[in-house]
């Protein structure tokens, strides 16, 4: 299978899953994580209709006093990691997603979590992206410490990786069950 096969077929898998609904148990598991209860700094993305719901995840980071990154497309494959205030500053970016103003500088410091979305995700761990390289750039040179969040529907046994791949461990992936492993 190519990786365009398999982006068609978690697509197909994607359309009858109930995001909103995955995303709020997702965001229930990871909130009684103690990654999570003591990270100062999130990255995170805001989700798009076919993705697992992180508005919850993203206003309780705020919430929280957390420091909240979001990701803001820069070029082709590329794109900075910018502080939010407030989720009402979003507007919409690169391919329609929502993300932070022109006006906010990025973030070059470290972060405590970063919650990294896919398309699927193979029982080896390896990500299945949408295609452009922005998270594949970005986790190549990644620390601290991360979750992939992937609704358990689209653990796939068979996703072909390439050997830029950075692959999630068990305990790195995170779906609406809990923590896989």
């Amino acid at each position: 299978m190519t990786k365009q096969q398999a982006r068609t077929r978690a697509k197909a898998l994607r359309a009858a899953l109930p995001m909103e609904k995955i995303g709020a148990a997702m965001a229930q598991h990871l909130f009684a994580l103690p990654r999570w209860q003591t990270a100062r700094t999130v990255r995170a993305f805001v989700s798009m209709p076919d993705e697992p719901d992180t508005l919850p995840i993203l206003r309780r980071a705020l919430d929280d006093g957390k420091a909240l990154l979001l990701p803001r497309v820069t070029g082709q494959g590329t794109m900075d990691w910018v502080q939010i205030p407030d989720l009402d500053l979003l507007q919409r970016g690169t391919y329609g997603i929502w993300e932070p103003p022109d006006g906010l500088p990025p973030f070059h410091g470290a972060d405590d979590l970063a919650l990294i979305p896919c398309l699927a995700v193979g029982t080896d761990g390896v990500r299945l992206g949408r295609g452009g390289g922005y998270y594949d750039r970005f986790l190549a040179h990644a620390k601290g410490d991360r979750l992939l969040l992937c609704p358990s529907a689209l653990i796939l046994p068979d996703i072909p990786g390439e050997a830029w791949d950075v692959p999630f461990a068990p305990h790195e992936i995170l779906t609406e069950k809990g923590i896989f492993v």
